[in-house]
This record gives C-alpha cells, structure tokens and sequence, in this order.
C-alpha cells in the first residue's frame, strides 16, 4: 500500500475484520498490532528506522519498524471492485506542495447496507507510492452505520489515525494536508478537517510528498444502492507549492464505469478547481 496522510469521511456498515488479528484500515485489511490511534494533541514522528507515537506531553506511546514496502500506483477497477474505485490525482515534479485544500459535503446514507465501508478524502502522497497522509473516518479506528471524519497516516505496513468524529449529512467538510517544516531532506506536513476539532495529526521526518489526490475508496461493495445517490462535488481545491506559487495543474482521472462511478474534472487548475465523483 502507498504512503500517504490525508483527511478522510467514512462510513462503515459492518464490523471492519477480515479476521482476528485484521482490521480495515484506507490502505484495505492490515494486521492490528500495526495500526495505532493518535490521541489529542499527540504526533507521529520518523525517528531513524522507526516511528514513534507521541503524546502532546512529549511522551513516546508506541515505537513501530516499518517493514514492508507497498505498490506506488492504484490500479484499474473491475466491476465491484474494492480500493480507490474513483479519483483524481496530480503528481508534482517542481518545489514541494506547501499545502492541499479541499471541501466537500457529508453525502447522503446509502439505501442499502451489505458490509461496505465508504471512504472520501483529498490526500498527498510521495512520487514513491509508498505512503498516505489524509483527513478520513471509520473503520479500524471505529465508526458504524453513520458518517465520521479522521486524519490518517499510512507507512509502509504501519497505520496511524486520530479519534474519530461523527458528522452530519449535509455539514461541510474542509480538509487540509499542508507542509509546515523542513529539516535537510525531511519533511514535516499537518493534516486536518479545520472545521472539526480533534482531528488534527502532525507528521513529523517524512520524505516530500508529492502526489494529490481527490479519492472514493470502497470495501465490500455488491450493489449500486451501497454507494449514495448523486455526487460529491470537491469544491475550492488549492493546490500551492511551498514557493507561494500556485502551478499549472491538470487533473487526472479515473472512473469506474462498470458500476456507474465517474470522476470528472469540472474547474481545471490549482485555484478553485472544482472536482466531481459520481454514484
């Protein structure tokens, strides 16, 4: 699985293991033992070989190794498909993203619930694949037959996320994944609904991240009426590198046509692009 940190709203309509010892994590079933809660105040930080949790005292919680190394690129989807069945991405070759913006509305309930869990988010990713940031919700950090909103952290085999927070159909949603600090070639980026509290995760000795997604991810899908009715529509998207420039962004795409799903770029660009991801 990628590396990446992102903010992120979930829904998920049954228990998420897939055994014993998994849970369903945004980078799909991973063992519990590696996917840690962040508590309030608290940050995640690259020490060496190792990740530590951190407390907002400055105490170290939990040391994990990262072992494992993931594929960089998410592929096609058939009919049913789980993982990002629809997004929009953007990969940067120029200075680092000082900061990735985008809101968007809490969606409709599905109709219908089989099992599947939902998951909405605007992300940036390193140009390796190997990691996530982004704002989320539900799954092994909890969540039910409702909506809730997270940040995540995935790394190599390691996933980390603070508390959840139940949202409302309707509320909107303002994530955020910006870059606030360098040291030599490391990076340090915060995530967060900046309209929700709690939901704040700093990420400190990351390699750059380069890689911008607006994303639908899907887990135990098996039919139409588990997705919602209509779009959700990701509405003042800034992209702008840490250079105070705002570049020439244009958006790629990736549908899902076999199940009705469609990402379509409405408002090109880096200064309120508009981003649309259909059911």
């Amino acid at each position: 699985m990628r590396t990446s940190i992102f903010t992120a709203l979930l829904a998920t309509f049954a228990l998420a293991v897939s055994a014993a010892d998994t849970v369903l994590t945004p980078g799909g079933h991973r063992l519990a033992t590696n996917v840690k809660e962040v508590p309030a105040g608290g940050r995640v930080a690259h020490v060496g070989n190792d990740i530590h949790v951190i407390d907002a005292n400055g105490t170290v919680l939990h040391i994990a190794t990262p072992s494992v190394r993931g594929s960089p690129t998410a592929a096609a989807v058939s009919p049913e498909e789980t993982g990002w069945v629809a997004f929009a991405s953007w990969l940067n070759t120029g200075a680092p993203i000082g900061s990735f913006k985008a809101s968007w509305t809490v969606p409709p309930m599905p109709a219908s619930q089989h099992g599947q869990t939902l998951f909405l988010f605007n992300s940036i990713e390193p140009a390796t694949g190997d990691a996530i940031m982004q704002p989320y919700g539900g799954s092994a950090a909890g969540g039910g037959q409702f909506w809730s909103v997270a940040t995540w952290y995935l790394y190599m085999d390691q996933t980390f996320f603070t508390t959840p927070v139940q949202v409302s159909v309707g509320q909107t949603l303002d994530g955020i994944v910006e870059l606030v600090g360098t040291s030599g070639s490391t990076f340090t980026y915060n995530s967060q609904f900046t309209n929700i509290g709690g939901t704040s995760l700093t990420i400190a000795g990351s390699e750059q991240l380069a890689w911008a997604t607006i994303t639908l991810e899907a887990y135990a899908v098996t039919t139409a009426s588990d997705y919602p009715t209509g779009s959700t529509v990701f509405s003042g998207t800034n992209l702008e590198l840490s250079s105070g420039v705002f570049p020439s962004v244009s958006w790629s795409t990736q549908s899902d046509p076999a199940d009705g799903l469609s990402t379509t770029i409405n408002v090109e660009g880096s200064t309120s692009a508009t981003i649309t991801i259909k059911y």
